[in-house]
């Protein structure tokens, strides 16, 4: 600090604690604060809310009213809550749950981007399920289709209001109701996060909820370097620490999920690989890993930019990394279960797959385990029972969109069906630009084939089917698309959705709605005022 309060008389240091707003539909975007009250070493502070804001400003002399701000972050501190008599009661065994999230994290780019932490799981002998597949698009309906085990329209019916009418449905509701304390945080909300558009949740949808932190630790300014302030990921690691730590003697459920260290590509999960090794180290010390099931796993792979051209990430987009800890006195006490469960690291599964399973985990702690339990794919069993060998994306809940169990190979751009295929995704995003909504005076150019980036093809000889997936460029802005084309008995068709495989379309700012602006890039309409 002496470096920095140069020309004043020293500085003071004030805090001011943080809590949701109380202003109707404000709950889940903006926070209070109370009175920034003085401090100095050695104060003792009554800890009346977890999120706390810190100042320290310099104390300048007499003839200088202004006060420089030094410092200014903010910091979450666990308070634990009273549970009562059914925190650690029922069933023969509690088995506790922790879910630790890495946004856009491929099972491929995690190997080569976090090599400690990978090591880690290796040597201590963490499972590996390599066949995991996504389900949906983007983050919210992989989220929660391990979240619901709900279809997704379904989902979108109970959730498009508020999030508060669908969070019965969520998992963490239900181990909630049976006892456990839970927790629910999630960084970087610029995003913005995977509830928001969903208008949030406008009562804490978990015991402890970490959004009030990051609705104002997030809008803090400054040099992170300089001024020594935590990263929002970090800030969720020693959290999640804090939560097993404070409720490893009762029974607890615990999500956190990170975006901030690898969202897109300049995010850099590298960067993230000592602390989350450092973390692994400090979990296994607490002594809860051994009634701990711990997931480490993300919702799918890179969706956009340059690595999107080649075919390898046609697969990688597809199969986002799931890691998982097995408690040791469940490897022991249910032996069958575990062989499954290792068995199962070869096999495709799914988010659906994870919700059984976690239905799973709460039913044996209250002493039975029942099969299925879920809505969107009712033939799923869960990790805890075999998975079939020749599994298929359609028994598996996986729409042929994002499957990946199929070889592509590669075509001539000229061969008819191929060909046939690029002039059908061309027209299919001509027609969606032509009905875009956009602001006055403005229009979306028509889009022009540039370039094919790729074609490939797979073929089901069982159901007489080919599909192709082409990936090309369009121009004015470059933007890119990967599509997949049927061909059947009954000609060609377009496998839906379509999206952009391009960097984020700075060009498309004219569009009356958010999800159009893929499709198009603006100009100014001539002769008009």
């Amino acid at each position: 600090m002496k470096k920095h309060y140069k020309g004043s008389q020293g500085y003071q240091c004030c805090y001011r604690f943080v809590s949701r707003s109380t202003i109707a539909g404000r709950e889940d975007t903006h926070v209070t604060y109370s009175q920034c009250t003085n401090f100095d070493t050695g104060t003792t502070v009554k800890l009346k809310e977890e999120v706390i804001v810190v100042s320290c400003a310099s104390i300048p002399y007499k003839k200088i009213k202004s006060r420089n701000i030094l410092y200014e972050d903010a910091y979450i501190i666990l308070k634990k809550i009273k549970m009562g008599t059914s925190s650690g009661a029922a069933g023969p065994k509690n088995w506790n749950v922790l879910i630790l999230g890495m946004d856009t994290m491929s099972r491929a780019r995690f190997l080569s981007s976090m090599p400690k932490t990978a090591s880690y799981f290796n040597q201590n002998g963490w499972l590996d399920y390599r066949g995991y597949q996504k389900v949906g698009y983007n983050t919210f309906p992989n989220l929660m289709a391990f979240l619901t085990g709900k279809n997704m329209t379904t989902v979108y019916r109970k959730c498009s209001k508020t999030m508060d009418n669908c969070n019965d449905e969520i998992i963490w509701s239900k181990f909630q109701n049976s006892g456990y304390v839970t927790a629910y945080g999630e960084d970087f909300l610029r995003l913005p996060d995977t509830f928001y558009r969903y208008n949030g949740f406008k009562i804490p949808p978990t015991n402890h909820y970490m959004r009030p932190l990051f609705l104002t630790g997030e809008t803090r300014k400054g040099n992170l370097v300089c001024t020594k302030q935590v990263p929002s990921a970090i800030h969720s690691l020693h959290y999640a620490l804090d939560f097993v730590e404070s409720y490893k003697n009762d029974k607890f459920f615990g999500m956190f999920w990170v975006n901030s260290y690898s969202h897109n590509l300049d995010n850099l999960p590298t960067l993230l690989d000592n602390d989350l090794t450092d973390f692994w180290n400090k979990l296994n010390s607490t002594g809860a890993l051994s009634n701990t099931f711990v997931f480490f796993l993300s919702d799918h792979g890179i969706r956009y930019g340059k690595m999107r051209t080649s075919v390898e990430s046609y697969y990688e987009e597809r199969l986002p990394m799931f890691f998982m800890w097995v408690p040791l006195d469940f490897q022991t006490a249910h032996t069958h279960y575990n062989y499954n469960l290792e068995l199962n690291q070869r096999r495709l599964t799914t988010p659906y797959d994870l919700h059984v399973t976690l239905r799973n985990i709460l039913q044996l702690s209250s002493g039975s385990l029942m099969e299925g339990e879920c809505e969107a794919c009712p033939q799923c069993t869960g990790l805890f029972y075999e998975t079939m060998g020749h599994r298929t994306c359609a028994r598996a809940g996986v729409h042929e969109k994002w499957c990946s169990c199929h070889n592509l190979v590669s075509v001539s751009q000229q061969e008819y069906g191929a060909a046939y295929s690029i002039e059908l995704a061309v027209s299919f995003i001509q027609n969606i630009t032509k009905a875009v909504n956009t602001t006055k005076c403005m229009k979306c150019s028509m889009l022009q084939l540039k370039t094919v980036l790729r074609t490939h093809k797979h073929v089901d000889y069982l159901n007489n089917e080919t599909s192709y997936v082409i990936a090309f460029g369009m121009s004015p802005g470059n933007v890119a698309y990967e599509a997949s084309v049927k061909e059947d008995e009954n000609g060609f068709h377009i496998i839906q959705p379509t999206q952009t495989i391009s960097e984020y379309n700075t060009r498309g700012s004219c569009v009356v709605l958010s999800n159009d602006r893929e499709y198009c890039v603006c100009e100014k309409e001539r002769k008009c005022t």
